[in-house]
């Protein structure tokens, strides 16, 4: 059932990104045809990022994912199935120039780039406030390697994303799901409840299929303390194959 619904969702989001991405494609060589380079840049950074969307979307919906786990300094590491981590990446890199090079010329006029009338300054803006924050995120990006990451030590947890890394204690969990609170159906995403009432998302289907092992194994050892030594000495790789195996 989740592979259908991931598979429809996928398509439906491929449907938009698809077109999307070619049209910027064909864009970036009637402006590289003419030697209007900046345009060619900004319409090739979209195509990137839409396209780089697509091919994730389609390795998610495949199911054939396989995380990457080490275990060193007493922590478990667990990271996406590298190609994941590359198209989110090139998307990543693709929007944040787009943006930033929009951002800077299209106010000097050096942009063949049309928009309606007057929203011009609209454009700017929000390809301005993008880029900023695109600086901020590469930072990100950069020291944990990556566009996601799952941290487990006997101590507790740390989930990286894009923009922020949240450390919380095993106590401090309150629930480890596989759906929002309201949520009736499975989405592929983990949902970590503390217990002062927040809420943080993993997408553990970029690790897993459908994100259940890796699920699974975060709540076994929130479930059970007299295990998280293992997450020390390298067994909890192991034991992550294991449950991954069961869940195929």
């Amino acid at each position: 059932m989740w592979a259908v619904k991931s598979s429809v969702a996928a398509a439906f989001l491929c449907l938009i990104f698809g077109p999307f991405g070619a049209f910027c494609v064909v864009w970036t060589f009637l402006f590289a045809g003419r030697a209007e380079w900046l345009s060619a840049a900004v319409a090739l950074g979209f195509a990137v990022f839409a396209l780089g969307m697509v091919a994730m979307l389609v390795v998610v919906a495949s199911g054939r994912v396989s995380p990457r786990v080490t275990c060193r300094d007493g922590v478990t590491t667990v990271r996406p199935d590298p190609r994941i981590d590359r198209c989110l990446m090139a998307s990543t890199i693709g929007v944040f120039i787009a943006m930033g090079v929009y951002a800077v010329f299209a106010p000097l006029n050096m942009l063949d780039i049309p928009t309606p009338r007057g929203d011009q300054k609209y454009y700017v803006a929000m390809c301005a406030v993008g880029a900023a924050i695109g600086v901020f995120s590469m930072g990100q990006i950069a020291r944990q390697r990556g566009m996601s990451l799952l941290r487990m030590s006997a101590d507790g947890i740390a989930m990286g994303n894009s923009m922020t890394t949240a450390r919380r204690t095993w106590d401090e969990l309150a629930e480890i799901a596989d759906r929002p609170r309201n949520g009736r159906k499975p989405t592929g995403t983990t949902y970590i409840a503390t217990d002062d009432g927040g809420i943080r998302t993993l997408p553990s289907d970029w690790y897993t299929p459908a994100g259940q092992a890796l699920r699974d194994l975060m709540r076994f050892y929130w479930e059970h303390p007299e295990h998280r030594e293992e997450l020390a000495d390298g067994q909890a790789v192991q034991r992550l194959n294991v449950v991954a195996r069961g869940a195929e």
